[in-house]
């Protein structure tokens, strides 16, 4: 076993969104704590919440979910009553999501949380945010045309 205190290792272009990831993770379950919705459905339900309503394929699309997982998670949320599926007014075979009021309720106490979180975080990040999300939203680029 080597001395980890002599080599400092840094995570590697696919290692350290994951470590970000797991990081980005604890703090938004810290965020939904006590509310019925784990951190990931409400990656969900903010972007509904956001996009007003959306169908379940735009919506795996814009969060890079896998359709099979997101339709879990719907099932989940329409369960507990945060979200419903309605008719898709152009596409018979298709239906929009959309947030009730009781995931707007929801939506609006961890958004608050969210808020306040956000600004502890940028109290932290010791780049400009904009040049975060600038080389953020390229990995993310590239990693659409790779896959």
């Amino acid at each position: 076993m080597r001395n980890r205190s002599s080599v400092k290792v840094q995570p590697g272009l696919l290692l350290q969104p994951f470590v970000v990831s797991q990081l980005t993770g604890s703090l938004i379950g810290s965020v939904v704590e006590g509310s019925e919705i784990s951190g990931p459905e409400f990656a969900v339900t903010s972007w509904l919440g956001a996009v007003g309503g959306t169908t379940p394929t735009e919506l795996a699309r814009d969060l890079g979910m896998a359709p099979t997982t997101l339709s879990a998670m719907i099932d989940r949320l329409v369960r507990k009553g945060q979200v419903r599926r309605t008719r898709h007014p152009e596409d018979g075979r298709s239906y929009v999501l959309e947030l009730t009021a009781k995931g707007k309720a929801t939506n609006s106490r961890n958004g608050k949380r969210f808020v306040a979180a956000m600004a502890r975080l940028r109290s932290n990040l010791e780049e400009d945010e904009e040049e975060v999300l600038a080389a953020l939203r390229s990995l993310e680029a590239a990693l659409r045309k790779t896959l």
